[in-house]
């Protein structure tokens, strides 16, 4: 597409939200535009009229907000071939859907470029989940499922994991940096034991957070974090040897 084309089609998609993209809107009030503008067919550059699903709509909404009409261009496709040479990445999708299915699929698209530095368009995401059936509709109406390390009591199991927040400072301009979001949370209570914003997911920022809820909170009996690509859950436990956590076999 000619640079004036994908100039032409931003300025149609920011005529389209521009009342949207209002910053003085509450969520509540863009959320009503919004799916306003989701029941309405719209009369395209070309003639012909479309309807534009609501998560359509909202991205062009966040992507005007963060980056400006730049952000309404068409994008090229990043991931063409990626997701052919690793099928992994999709597995890994469905994963993280099963394990939290509120997350929305740009929300997966972005945790997964973090941890593997390989772009997943979100429309990618969004079809293979409904193949597998675990788009969020779906998974709304099932019961339930108590995991098998529920606790029984504070302090007998913690979790920690990592969330993949937005660019700093935002908008997001050359010199930004993503933040991510370390937390350890009590099973039991749903205590949140500390939380710190950093701005690289690494060792040394999980350290310090365990650290800080230790000299809060004392020392749990069980500690279950999940490694970077999300492959498998070591578990720690406390050494009754001696006064800190020990890796279990």
């Amino acid at each position: 597409m000619s640079a004036e084309s994908a100039e032409a089609l931003a300025l149609y998609r920011y005529r389209l939200i521009a009342e949207a993209a209002n910053p003085r809107l509450t969520p509540t009030e863009r959320g009503r535009l919004v799916r306003e503008l989701a029941r309405h067919a719209h009369e395209q550059p070309d003639g012909s009229a479309r309807q534009y699903a609501r998560g359509t709509l909202d991205r062009w909404v966040r992507a005007y907000r963060e980056q400006g009409l730049d952000g309404l261009k068409p994008q090229p496709r990043g991931d063409l071939g990626s997701v052919r040479r690793h099928p992994e990445l999709l597995d890994e999708a469905c994963q993280l859907r099963a394990e939290l299915p509120t997350r929305s699929a740009t929300q997966i698209g972005e945790i997964l470029l973090a941890r593997h530095g390989i772009r997943v368009a979100e429309r990618t995401v969004r079809q293979h989940l409904r193949q597998r059936g675990l788009h969020r509709a779906a998974l709304a109406g099932q019961p339930r499922a108590y995991g098998r390390f529920e606790a029984d009591r504070p302090n007998e199991v913690w979790i920690g994991d990592v969330l993949v927040g937005p660019f700093v400072p935002h908008p997001r301009t050359q010199g930004s940096r993503r933040a991510y979001l370390f937390v350890l949370v009590d099973d039991y209570s749903r205590l949140l034991l500390h939380g710190r914003w950093v701005p690289d997911q690494n060792t040394r920022a999980g350290q310090e957070v365990l650290r800080a809820a230790i000299q809060r909170r004392g020392l749990p009996e069980r500690l279950y974090v999940d490694y970077a690509d999300g492959r498998i859950m070591p578990i720690w436990r406390r050494d009754p040897e001696g006064a800190g956590l020990k890796r279990s076999a």
